[in-house]
């Protein structure tokens, strides 16, 4: 992890981790399609929000989002956290998920993903998902642990 990080260098840190993830040549069009945007960073604890937009296609049959979008979006939210802290990719280990209230559609919802944990092979992290005009109200919440190690083609 940087050293003397400072909400300066974590913005340019964050904002350069998702123009890379927006331009990986293998970027499945669901990547692409979650197009996450930076709101704000913290670096006591370290953490990122970001904004994501739900719409229409991630709907599950009750008409809410569906819940392998709802952990996309969490998993993306703390992948790239964990991303812009080791400059790396950073797979996920495991997620834990857990769905408090539905989330709607067609609106902009909010994740702060926080780191818990940064070590020299891999990384715990959490998240929370809320609407932006209710942030005390979370949707769903989420723990996960990323792999920092970096490969040999990353060194």
């Amino acid at each position: 992890m940087h050293k003397d990080l400072t909400p300066q260098k974590l913005r340019e840190l964050a904002e350069h981790a998702l123009a890379t993830y927006l331009r990986i040549p293998h970027a499945t069009q669901f990547s692409a399609d979650l197009a996450p945007r930076l709101v704000d960073c913290s670096c006591n604890p370290v953490q990122l929000e970001m904004a994501f937009d739900t719409k229409p296609w991630m709907t599950n049959p009750m008409g809410v989002l569906h819940g392998g979008v709802v952990a996309a979006f969490l998993d993306n939210a703390m992948g790239l956290t964990c991303s812009c802290l080791c400059d790396c990719d950073t797979p996920t280990i495991s997620m834990t998920v857990h769905y408090a209230r539905p989330t709607p559609l067609n609106t902009t919802i909010h994740i702060k993903a926080q780191l818990v944990m940064f070590g020299r092979t891999s990384s715990q992290l959490s998240a929370q998902l809320y609407l932006p005009q209710e942030p005390e109200r979370v949707l769903a919440f989420a723990s996960g642990v990323y792999s920092t190690k970096r490969t040999p083609d990353q060194s």
